[in-house]
């Protein structure tokens, strides 16, 4: 017998358990380190630097410093220096900030031949995550003439790069893969120039599901000044078939107009999506927060959905090259399905080359 309905005790949200839904625990573990003065938050990081130092791992703090970084984008030098001496490459974001000498000890590794595939994988995302131009050119450098762990490995130095948010084109020109800040998106009743989940009244071709807008835009709001479209933009889909593919494509202008590529992916017969289900998709208003936030603040489980910044990849960081000029896309924005849903788990990526005016949609999930 399966256990009764109650209500969060914070916000009231149906759950099937006591206490707080799971929203309400992550809202006020945020609230909690938001609100940290500095003199604890270095206290916070000397907790987990004794901890690597005793016993070279990362797993009774991981959480705590995952949202030390995410909300407060605090400085690994410190961490970074002790997980190296401890070959503790893990978390990668340790890395963000490492010292001038660890970065070269890591560069020197990187160029053997002999050193292990596993522990070249953990290095090339820890330096992609520091970034720079040595780093930058030593990935450069490594494609074009690989070393023999490279075997063992199943991507380029190009394709770790876009964890630290930014890549290359085959001609070796560096391309950043994020924008440089990030807004969150919340439930809300406030005007926003943000809507999720717009029906169209257009069919797919393939399976005969209502066509939305997963996204509308209106760059023209001040905040989004950042991402630099000076009209209104849809990332436009197949809600049914885009969940089974690799990514969806569209094509937009700025005039609030987009067209589906579809020869791309769309091979899906059977649809999955009612006209309730449909409707739900637009029954939510999604508000930009006021004011930017840390580039990481939702790059963890169970975060808000943002605009900008970095996303948290479920499965693997997945940027894709556009279509059209072939160039890896820039990440836009995520949207976590269980706000859209309560059908759906996982979360809805958007990227973009505005080059060619071509976004991608993406889906993962667990």
């Amino acid at each position: 017998m399966g256990r009764e309905a109650q209500k969060c005790k914070q916000c009231g949200k149906q759950i099937y358990f006591d206490g707080l839904c799971i929203s309400c625990q992550i809202e006020n573990e945020r609230k909690k380190i938001l609100a940290l003065p500095q003199s604890e938050i270095e206290e916070a990081i000397k907790q987990i630097c004794k901890e690597i130092e005793t016993t070279s791992q990362l797993e009774q703090n991981e959480r705590l410093f995952k949202k030390l970084v995410n909300y407060r984008d605090i400085d690994t030098t410190k961490i970074a220096k002790v997980a190296f001496s401890q070959n503790l490459f893990y978390p990668y974001q340790i890395y963000k900030n490492a010292p001038h000498d660890v970065i070269q000890s890591m560069l020197t590794l990187l160029k053997k031949d002999d050193i292990n595939s596993l522990l070249a994988n953990d290095i090339l995302s820890c330096l992609a995550v520091y970034g720079g131009k040595e780093v930058f050119h030593t990935f450069l450098e490594l494609e074009k003439s690989p070393k023999m762990w490279r075997k063992n490995l199943h991507a380029n130095p190009s394709s770790y790069a876009t964890y630290g948010g930014w890549s290359y084109d085959k001609n070796g020109n560096f391309i950043k893969t994020i924008f440089d800040k990030c807004y969150t998106l919340k439930k809300g009743t406030l005007d926003s120039p943000i809507k999720i989940g717009i029906p169209t009244k257009e069919k797919c071709p393939s399976c005969g599901c209502e066509i939305v807008n997963i996204m509308e835009m209106d760059g023209r709001d001040s905040r989004l000044d950042f991402i630099g479209i000076d009209g209104v933009i849809q990332a436009k889909c197949c809600p049914n078939c885009f969940m089974y593919s690799d990514a969806h494509f569209c094509r937009y202008s700025i005039n609030g107009e987009s067209e589906i590529l579809f020869d791309k992916g769309y091979y899906i017969t059977q649809n999955d999506w009612d006209k309730e289900g449909i409707e739900e998709f637009s029954s939510h208003n999604y508000v930009l927060s006021k004011n930017p936030v840390p580039l990481r603040y939702t790059e963890d489980w169970d975060e808000d959905s943002s605009i900008g910044g970095f996303a948290f990849w479920i499965d693997d960081c997945n940027i894709k090259n556009c279509p059209d000029c072939g160039k890896p896309m820039k990440y836009l924005a995520q949207i976590q399905w269980d706000t859209i849903s309560d059908c759906v788990e996982g979360t809805i990526y958007i990227e973009i080359c505005k080059d060619c005016h071509i976004m991608a949609i993406l889906h993962q999930q667990t």
